[in-house]
């Protein structure tokens, strides 16, 4: 997955899932941009978003709004489920 990703964006890190009142939401993920090319979050929307951990598996997902605007947070919809050992873990993100 990674040979297709040519162009790097920025970095964040996953902040949380996204929960509601009584469920927990595995695929969707709030993620802190901590630094990126563009000004605004608004404009990541689209973007893939690729999460490595530490035995080399590879997460693949895709921004697909933005959560809050004055924190950079967005939300990126995962292709599978994210363990809970990856809260914390830094990311990248591509055009």
């Amino acid at each position: 997955m990674s040979e297709r990703l040519t162009l790097p964006v920025g970095h964040g890190v996953v902040v949380n899932y996204k929960v509601g009142n009584a469920r927990q939401y595995n695929n969707y993920l709030l993620i802190k941009v901590m630094s990126s090319k563009y000004p605004n979050a608004d404009t990541l929307v689209g973007c893939k978003v690729l999460i490595r951990d530490s035995n080399g598996n590879e997460y693949c997902g895709k921004v697909v709004k933005v959560h809050s605007r004055r924190n950079n947070v967005v939300v990126a919809r995962m292709r599978r489920n994210i363990p809970g050992q990856l809260l914390g873990v830094d990311l990248i993100i591509f055009k």
